[in-house]
């Protein structure tokens, strides 16, 4: 099926979350079109749908087919240009997330191995296309359902990773501490509203927590605590736009002394609860819930 000429969908809802797609789009670029080189603030994937182009990020350039990934993280100058001969038609997702920078890790995707090469296929090009359409429906679950296919289009990455893994020989034992630092992961950003400590979430990995501790970090770039403390600290910021109490927002985020989450709260965003909220919002729309 031939491509739309070029278009952009952008997510009318947009949420909150692990791995949120912003926007979508596809384009069928003429002779030598080029991109940048410019630097996001935000993770950008292009699959290349045919034709075909350059790709440089890093001090490295990439010559891309048919098939192949590459990925722009934010903070990072990357341009790219079409074939004069045989330009390229490709499809992106724009996306953000807590969880993001992890999963890319996982998948072996960083600044270093910016390109999966290869990995077109019809599911991979109708996994973007239905991202797009997702968003362009408008509808109420719209963002969930972008959201799902991205999750599906890194499963699909993943699966193929661990096949030429397997193919490769390469070590089981390396998939399993991947996977056992995936449950850590998910364990603090799903129990992160309540008192969470290093050897409870050395209990539920299976590993000693100085292991756990040291291998969490190289994984993550952030120790078990700290990683801890950034979902409670993003999570507050986003609670301030609803109509909660500083203690209300503390409960919420695993504090039970508001005064000492404001203090922590001063120190990651550099402005305590009340006046970042009324920075952002104003504190006269800010009226909190009564009982």
């Amino acid at each position: 099926m031939r491509e739309d000429l070029y278009g952009v969908t952008i997510n009318p809802r947009p949420g909150a979350g692990e791995a949120v797609v912003l926007f979508a789009g596809n384009n069928r670029t003429p002779p030598l079109h080029r991109v940048g080189p410019h630097m996001l603030d935000y993770h950008l994937v292009h699959l290349v749908v045919s034709g075909q182009g350059s790709f440089s990020a890093g001090g490295r350039q990439y010559e891309l087919r048919a098939g192949d990934c590459f990925f722009i993280a934010p903070g990072e100058l990357a341009g790219y240009e079409s074939d004069e001969a045989d330009p390229w038609t490709y499809r992106w997702i724009g996306f953000r997330g807590t969880d993001v920078d992890y999963r890319l890790r996982e998948l072996g995707i960083g600044p270093d191995t910016p390109v999966v090469e290869a990995a077109g296929s019809r599911r991979l090009r109708a996994l973007f296309s239905r991202t797009q359409e997702a968003l362009r429906s408008g509808k109420p679950g719209c963002d969930l359902q972008a959201g799902a296919y991205l999750r599906l289009f890194f499963a699909e990455l993943a699966d193929r990773r661990a096949l030429a893994v397997a193919l490769e020989g390469e070590g089981p034992a390396e998939a399993e501490l991947n996977r056992r630092i995936g449950l850590a992961i998910r364990f603090l950003a799903l129990q992160y509203h309540r008192p969470v400590s290093v050897e409870e979430l050395a209990r539920e990995t299976g590993y000693h927590r100085a292991y756990l501790s040291r291998m969490f970090k190289k994984a993550t770039g952030l120790s078990p605590a700290q990683y801890l403390l950034k979902l409670r600290m993003e999570r507050a910021k986003a609670l301030l736009s609803e109509p909660l109490t500083v203690a209300q927002i503390a409960a919420s985020v695993g504090y039970a002394d508001p005064f000492h989450f404001s203090k922590m709260f001063k120190k990651w965003h550099g402005s305590a609860p009340t006046e970042l909220r009324g920075q952002t919002i104003g504190m006269e729309r800010f009226q909190p819930r009564t009982r």
